[in-house]
């Protein structure tokens, strides 16, 4: 069962169209990711399914009970859901434990049973003994905590995300990150999370929606979207993309001012067809060679890798290595066996026109 269905559903601002005709789909405790610009809807899709907005048009069902769409419109609060924003958004006069059994309190007249529930949470988001503390006591990913800890007391079906990282400390950030995926999964809940980070998507999600001005460009697993995008939009919003112009000589390689490259998947387009060739920096090899094909233009240490711009072949081109070579060096550039990525240039050519 899914956890959650949209179904071509329509929202609007002030009359102007920011989802129109949007679907989407999220399995039994599974991470989606919305990511994208601001400004492209992600937040907007977040506010729909809460029913914290009107959708115009289209359907929203939570665990197969239908909350929008065809007159329905549940009301937030029963739609059993958590939520947890960029702001922590905690109330500074209520000690932690009173926060986190606030919103338990409108469901539970039973204090015992707010108490032990109330640890129950603490103990899962390790703040265990903290319940007395206030906010303002509290470090920027112990607050985060506590906004976890309050969306859990409900035991919601569903969690939404909205930013929830954007204001800790990166070394914090990518700890806390893991913490509540593992928390989610133990858990059973599914979620959506909001984010413009493709760093924090790749490690918060099970599936990747990359939104582009109101629609869904691509959906499926990082890897599958970094490794395999549909579109130019899609590879260069998840990382540095480096472009070869080239045509297709048969199902299994290119011919490219780099030589024949193969290819270790099928290639979807005609041979003769002409387009561009997505290369990631990992994708290119350097070594060294006083006759090589490309030469060192800088070089930038990064600590886990270095930067490195080469000229090959009239291209400029962005290559990560490991170690720092001789400046100016003469190399020969390869790429690493891989199933290749290929743009033909009709199909970008609709696309625009679409």
């Amino acid at each position: 069962m899914a956890a959650l269905t949209i179904d071509d559903i329509c929202c609007s601002y002030n009359g102007k169209a920011v989802l129109d005709g949007l679907s989407l789909r999220v399995e039994s405790n599974e991470i989606m990711c919305l990511l994208g610009a601001s400004g492209c809807g992600k937040t907007t899709l977040l506010k729909a399914v809460a029913g914290l907005l009107p959708v115009s048009g289209g359907d929203i069902c939570i665990n197969s009970r239908k909350v929008n769409g065809n007159g329905a419109a549940v009301v937030p609060e029963e739609r059993n859901i958590g939520m947890i924003f960029q702001d922590y958004a905690l109330f500074p006069h209520l000690n932690v434990a009173q926060n986190v059994a606030f919103g338990l309190q409108s469901k539970e007249s039973n204090k015992a049973v707010i108490r032990t529930r109330v640890d129950e949470v603490l103990e899962l988001v390790n703040l265990a003994g903290l319940g007395e503390r206030y906010p303002h006591q509290l470090s920027g990913g112990q607050q985060q905590r506590v906004a976890i800890a309050r969306a859990l007391i409900c035991r919601p079906q569903l969690m939404l995300l909205d930013e929830p990282f954007s204001n800790i400390d990166t070394q914090v950030r990518m700890r806390l990150i893991s913490e509540i995926r593992s928390l989610l999964k133990e858990q059973g809940i599914s979620a959506i999370f909001v984010t413009h980070s493709k760093e924090e998507a790749f490690a918060f999600a099970d599936k990747l929606a990359l939104f582009r001005q109101g629609h869904i460009e691509q959906v499926g697993r990082p890897q599958t979207l970094y490794q395999h995008p549909q579109t130019p939009f899609v590879a260069d919003f998840l990382g540095q993309s480096n472009y070869v112009p080239a045509t297709v000589h048969d199902s299994h390689s290119l011919q490219t001012p780099l030589g024949r490259i193969a290819s270790l998947a099928a290639i979807s387009a005609e041979p003769g067809s002409e387009g561009r060739l997505l290369l990631r920096p990992r994708q290119l090899l350097l070594s060294e060679a006083e006759q090589g094909n490309g030469r060192v233009l800088e070089q930038q240490f990064l600590g886990a890798h270095t930067r490195c711009l080469v000229e090959c072949q009239g291209l400029t081109l962005e290559v990560s290595i490991n170690e720092p070579l001789p400046a100016v060096a003469n190399v020969q550039v390869t790429v690493a066996p891989h199933a290749l990525t290929f743009f033909p240039d009709e199909a970008e050519r609709r696309r625009e026109v679409a």
